[in-house]
């Protein structure tokens, strides 16, 4: 339902919490508007935060560059243009990041979620829906890939 500043606070003190907990860095996998999350909490914990795995975001080209950008807009108090977090999201997080994105998605824009060069270190096309980025046998191989 859109950035809201406690849920990424929350986000942020999770990660202290598990990596503590763990003793070793954390893997962040974000959908969508989780992968802008996930990216901007790696930046914030560089020392907590191994690699970041989105599905589906968008990160590059603007904000704007989905077919969501309006349902955000009505559903917050804010425009998309102005979270309530910080951010800065074609800025790649100092981490190992991988962009896992479809071009038949039908929301994200692929270029958006796939990004320019140097914005992710890797870029992994799938063939499925936005809403199966979570749970398509594609994706679920690609990412235990990434996590061996």
């Amino acid at each position: 339902m859109g950035a809201r500043r406690r849920k990424f606070d929350g986000l942020l003190r999770r990660i202290d919490r598990l990596a503590l907990e763990t003793g070793e860095k954390l893997v962040l996998i974000g959908w969508s508007l989780g992968g802008l999350y996930a990216r901007e909490a790696a930046k914030r914990r560089t020392d907590k935060v191994g690699m970041v795995i989105t599905l589906g975001t968008p990160f590059s080209r603007g904000l704007r560059d989905n077919n969501a950008w309006k349902l955000y807009e009505a559903v917050n108090d804010h425009d998309v243009d102005h979270p309530p977090v910080s951010v800065t999201p074609e800025q790649k997080p100092p981490v190992r990041t991988v962009a896992i994105w479809s071009s038949d998605e039908g929301i994200v824009a692929p270029a958006s979620a796939s990004g320019r060069p140097g914005e992710s270190d890797e870029q992994i096309e799938v063939h499925c829906p936005h809403n199966e980025l979570v749970s398509h046998p594609e994706v679920a191989t690609a990412v235990l890939r990434l996590l061996r």
